[in-house]
């Protein structure tokens, strides 16, 4: 039983995550989805979510099961024979009278039987049972913290792909604003060309740029699209449902200013957690093999009527049937069983030493992880500063060229430079806010705090 329990428990260490999509009806989101929403939503919709809480719910029965093994075991049995030809039995003849040296064949016994009983067993001590109720204890353990894994893996994953989300946002909307600007810049040169006062070349390198530009922000559509989709699949609703995220997550606010980096304990992350409650099962499971060598004692009692007749007339009233009643103890006491014990208790205790090097070896891997996001944040955080910078200066150039071109004073091609470099500027300084704050998602994440975002 603790066997079975216990493969149940490695088994699902990585539970196979489910994509497929099932209808819900009449579902809205707000106007504006904001990134704490979209999080809250994804907790209560998403189905690899829903499939860890569940196991954490079978747990429960689990542990039921092998508490049941040490409760009272009671089960009825009946039964009817009609012997055809009573089973012949042989026997000394003196027994009868008859000459001792002979032997005698008779029938002993009636044609018909009728028997009905209640069996009762208890287990009243094994070392397995109790090891078995701790590691199913255990095991409850496990798949609970199993399930709050799975929460923080659907927070880190809407939270990644919102950003993303907004992060194209973000780019499209530069590019809508430059498609604008050049829309704007080739009606005047139209203008201009019909009174030849702009060359035609000039006229078409605007037209070029403007078509280059409105290709690219019809592949950033399809991206948005395909990002959108994929967000709205791990927050678990229907991929048609209408969706306006909330921009303000990109604003250098106190969200991002306020943001502190806080001490790492490899013990706050659940990956380390459950390392450590599956080495807890390793133990039980060694413990219970070597307790394969202890006694075990079982109580029994077996109560039951009987009747015998030449024919079928169990049914009379005047039928007489016999009771009988029985109690007593089994004690099974292992003595030999060929060294099976001693081999499986060893493959067991390797099974732990390697499962401890995979602690030690997750708790290096933790901490690398903490110190690279910690070190991207704070390079995330020297680069914003350099394109903020940078975003300023494309911005002043871009207006001194644009008057310089009005008067007369810059050609087409400045001014077309300066705005390609204004476009770049403002596209690396979006970017690099959502840098910042996913490096902010990679240390929450790192030290096992993801869930702060729900605060």
């Amino acid at each position: 039983m603790l066997k079975k329990y216990l493969t149940y428990a490695f088994f699902l260490l990585a539970p196979v995550i489910g994509i497929a999509q099932e209808q819900v009806d009449d579902f809205s989101l707000p106007d504006t989805l904001t990134f704490k929403e979209s999080i809250n939503i994804g907790l209560q919709n998403n189905r690899t979510l829903k499939k860890a809480i569940l196991d954490e719910e079978k747990a429960k029965y689990q542990r039921n099961e092998i508490r049941g093994a040490g409760l009272p075991q009671i089960s009825a049995y009946g039964g009817y024979n009609n012997f055809i030809d009573v089973y012949p039995q042989a026997v000394p003849g003196g027994i009868f009278g008859g000459d001792p040296g002979d032997i005698e064949v008779i029938s002993l016994g009636v044609p018909q039987s009728l028997q009905a009983g209640a069996r009762v067993n208890q287990l009243i001590f094994s070392n397995s049972y109790l090891i078995g109720l701790k590691a199913a204890k255990t095991g409850e353990e496990f798949y609970r913290v199993l399930a709050m894994q799975s929460e923080e893996d659907v927070i880190h994953d809407i939270s990644m792909n919102y950003l993303g989300a907004i992060q194209l946002e973000l780019q499209k909307e530069n590019l809508q604003a430059n498609i604008d600007q050049l829309t704007s810049l080739q009606k005047i040169l139209e203008s201009q060309y019909e009174n030849d006062l702009a060359r035609k070349v000039d006229l078409n390198r605007v037209k070029v740029n403007l078509t280059s530009i409105q290709s690219e922000l019809e592949n950033l559509k399809i991206a948005i699209y395909q990002r959108e989709g994929y967000l709205k699949l791990l927050m678990g609703i229907p991929v048609d449902t209408p969706m306006i995220l909330d921009r303000t997550v990109a604003d250098l606010s106190k969200k991002v200013e306020n943001f502190s980096v806080g001490d790492f304990n490899p013990f706050d992350r659940k990956d380390i957690q459950l390392l450590g409650i599956q080495q807890k099962l390793y133990e039980y499971d060694y413990k219970n093999i070597k307790a394969e060598h202890l006694p075990q004692l079982v109580g029994f009692a077996d109560f039951n009527k009987n009747a015998y007749s030449e024919t079928f007339d169990f049914m009379s009233q005047s039928k007489v049937w016999y009771q009988g009643f029985l109690i007593g103890l089994k004690l099974e006491i292992p003595i030999f069983d060929g060294l099976q014990t001693k081999s499986k208790a060893a493959q067991s205790k390797v099974k732990s030493q390697q499962l401890n090097l995979d602690k030690i070896q997750a708790e290096d891997a933790a901490n690398l992880e903490y110190q690279n996001a910690v070190n991207k944040y704070f390079s995330s955080m020297s680069t914003l500063e350099s394109l903020s910078g940078n975003l300023e200066l494309a911005n002043d150039v871009l207006k001194d060229t644009n008057l310089l071109y009005k008067e007369g004073l810059s050609p087409l091609t400045d001014l077309l430079d300066s705005e390609t470099t204004q476009r770049e500027a403002q596209a690396n300084y979006n970017n690099q806010i959502i840098q910042v704050r996913i490096a902010q998602l990679e240390i929450l994440n790192s030290t096992g705090k993801i869930s702060n975002l729900l605060l």
